[in-house]
């Protein structure tokens, strides 16, 4: 994983209505056309209570899901075969060579050379060749002058692919490691692992929308044989995906290359080796330092993985939401295993702190290595939405008795989030 960003202060990154009400009658003495004060004060009592229950039924409906509301959920099935040329492009595994300027092709290969099976070939790649593609286009805007859409962006899911509200739980087999003596070897990891949830679970992404999330692989130089560091990222797009800013090599221009593959499961795609794409176009925004309610980053994909699997809707954070255990993260953390993805549900903010127009989302819990770029995330009437991308932790000492003291892990969110994969959706179709 990527070295975590340091800035000042030590942080750092990683319902229905009542029962009906029958009115006062008009008494027999009143004038024509004119009401009782008994009258009056009761109709305006009822239209204050309805006003009341009326705001309560929206706010409920743009609350987001429960642990036990998800729990309550059917899963919806599949409704349509899903069509053969995509079906055929996830089921083909691409390899894609980067050829000098000026070298014929194809390339040449030969069949069980250098003690490869007979029924294999060997290809031979020209110096300066390499596997990937590098990225066209490595951009970070100025804070603030991307618009902000009115309201949130919309899910997709297609017809062909089934929905689960809960990850189907897969768990991982344990490699424990002793010392001669007997002692066991604690493994050490960055980030921050609070305990106050439920332990992150690995599970298998073979439903909407745990199959749109993925592993993010970097090399920051595009002709190295290995890559650099991995992090998370989650489809918003038809070709886009959300991650942490800090996932980017923005130093290197476009001198390097990320491969993105959804549903990533021991090596693979749970939705086949044609589920990957290498990146094309990388931007983000540009705050100066290290500024974590900013370490947000939209990619563009090679291959249209959303419309083929789907992807999250975004939608910026609302501070009526803190306190509620509405929110789940995903991602490929070390300490549980970086080949499956692990999910943990039911969390809740704890505060937020705006800067401009995003925010830092704190709450305790348990994102460590491998979890960068993974979506923060929630539900409403059923479809994932991402309020933020996990970024970091942070660890402030307040002063004098521990006054002001914070230890909190951080999602980038807020309405520069929406901006930001509303760009993406807009100029990456």
């Amino acid at each position: 994983m990527k070295t975590p960003l340091t800035r000042m202060e030590s942080e750092q990154s990683l319902g229905g209505r009542g029962a009906s009400r029958s009115r006062l009658p008009v008494a027999a003495h009143d004038e024509p056309g004119e009401r009782p004060e008994e009258y009056r004060e009761t109709a305006h009592t009822e239209r204050r209570e309805e006003e009341h229950e009326h705001a309560v039924a929206t706010r409920r409906a743009a609350q987001p899901m429960t642990m036990d509301m998800l729990a309550r959920q059917d899963d919806q099935p599949a409704t349509e075969t899903m069509p053969a040329e995509i079906r055929a492009a996830l089921a083909s595994y691409w390899t894609v060579v980067t050829m000098p300027e000026g070298t014929p092709t194809p390339l040449t290969s030969e069949a069980g050379g250098r003690g490869v099976r007979n029924d294999s070939r060997l290809y031979v790649l020209p110096e300066g060749a390499f596997i990937g593609a590098a990225v066209s286009e490595t951009r970070r805007h100025p804070l603030g002058s991307l618009p902000i859409p009115a309201g949130s962006l919309a899910p997709h899911r297609p017809a062909w692919v089934p929905q689960t509200l809960t990850p189907r739980i897969s768990g991982v087999e344990r490699i424990v490691l002793q010392r001669r003596n007997g002692r066991l070897v604690v493994p050490t990891d960055s980030g921050r692992a609070y305990g106050e949830y439920p332990a992150r679970q690995p599970f298998y992404p073979a439903s909407y929308p745990w199959n749109c999330i993925g592993r993010i692989f970097v090399w920051a130089d595009a002709r190295a044989a290995n890559w650099s560091w991995y992090g998370a990222a989650v489809l918003i797009g038809s070709r886009a995906i959300l991650t942490a800013g800090h996932i980017v090599p923005w130093e290197s221009g476009t001198n390097w290359k990320a491969l993105f593959v959804a549903g990533y499961y021991d090596g693979s795609s749970a939705a086949g080796p044609g589920a990957q794409s290498w990146i094309t176009n990388a931007h983000g925004w540009n705050p100066g330092g290290s500024v974590v309610a900013h370490d947000m980053a939209v990619m563009r994909l090679q291959d249209p993985l959303g419309s083929w699997l789907g992807y999250f809707g975004s939608k910026a954070y609302d501070d009526h939401w803190e306190g509620g255990s509405y929110w789940h993260l995903v991602g490929y953390p070390t300490a549980i295993t970086s080949e499956r993805p692990s999910w943990q549900g039911g969390i809740h903010t704890i505060d937020d702190d705006e800067d401009g127009d995003a925010q830092e989302l704190e709450h305790h819990g348990d994102d460590t290595g491998g979890d960068s770029g993974g979506p923060f995330f929630g539900f409403w009437s059923g479809q994932p939405y991402a309020i933020g991308t996990v970024s970091g932790y942070e660890v402030i000492s307040g002063g004098v008795f521990g006054i002001g003291d914070e230890d909190n892990n951080i999602a980038a969110g807020g309405p520069a989030l929406n901006a930001i994969v509303h760009y993406a959706r807009d100029t990456w179709t």
